[in-house]
């Protein structure tokens, strides 16, 4: 039986593959193939393949506004509010909660410039942000002596806090001083401020730096994003809650029981 497809839009090499199996073509460019019995219908269009619109995806400086709603889940936000406490531009804040509006994971109150927003489903937001969000990291393995992995974690920070790099502990080792699941945590994942030099970090806090078997990793970000929104606890400083539940669900040993741990207990949803 002759078949054809109908479609909104293909690609060239779309129609091509179903000529080559004998079906039928039609698309709302105006692209016909028809080769049927009596039949023979062949017009390309000049017409271009609309562009699609460009999605707000979380991830770098977008993700800084999903982030800053999810640390502040009652709060109602006007755009230039969020934008600026995002570090994002009034434009990139709009777009994301139109966005975030559109699938009914904000809701907005008000219209002109009172207009405000607030996060209605904040386990969807975590949800979506985690699973769009990428980093472009730059990790750093090192090696420290320490008598346990609490101590690991103090002694980095202690080094860390005598130098004038910027950092934030994250992953299972600041789960571990938040949420406590497990007794030990074999390595030790900091954030540092992009611009820092990784050697001389390692020279000023004692590390070795390894190419494996670390028990200490630093990262680093371009745009240093993973350090947005840290917090200051027992004279270290921490990522915030969210970031801490993305890093640890990356971790293949255990991360995915330490996340839903944090997740439960410090994030609430």
């Amino acid at each position: 039986m002759p078949m054809v497809v109908i479609a909104r839009d293909m690609t060239g090499g779309a129609r091509a593959a179903l000529a080559a199996e004998g079906i039928g073509a039609v698309d709302g460019l105006g692209n016909v193939g028809l080769e049927l019995p009596g039949l023979l219908v062949r017009i390309q269009s000049a017409a271009r393949r609309p562009r699609p619109k460009s999605r707000a995806t979380l991830s770098g400086k977008t993700s800084l506004v999903a982030q800053a709603m999810l640390l502040d889940t009652g709060r109602a936000w006007h755009v230039n509010e969020l934008a600026e406490h995002a570090g994002v531009s009034g434009a990139l804040a709009h777009r994301v909660l139109q966005r975030l509006v559109d699938l009914e994971i904000v809701a907005s109150h008000g219209a002109g410039p009172s207009k405000q927003r607030r996060l209605v489903e904040p386990s969807a937001l975590l949800d979506l942000w985690v699973e769009e969000h990428r980093d472009r990291s730059r990790r750093h393995p090192a090696f420290m002596l320490a008598s346990g992995s609490e101590d690991l974690a103090a002694t980095v920070c202690h080094g860390l806090e005598s130098t004038e790099v910027s950092y934030a502990l994250t992953g299972a080792a600041a789960i571990a001083c938040i949420a406590p699941i497990l007794t030990n945590v074999p390595v030790v994942e900091v954030w540092l401020e992009g611009g820092a030099d990784p050697r001389a970090v390692c020279a000023e806090i004692g590390a070795d730096e390894v190419t494996s078997g670390p028990n200490v990793v630093l990262q680093q970000e371009r745009d240093d994003v993973p350090l947005a929104f840290r917090t200051r606890r027992d004279g270290a400083w921490f990522a915030n809650a969210c970031r801490m539940y993305f890093d640890a669900k990356r971790d293949p040993q255990r991360g995915q029981e330490q996340a839903a741990h944090l997740r439960r207990e410090a994030i609430g949803f």
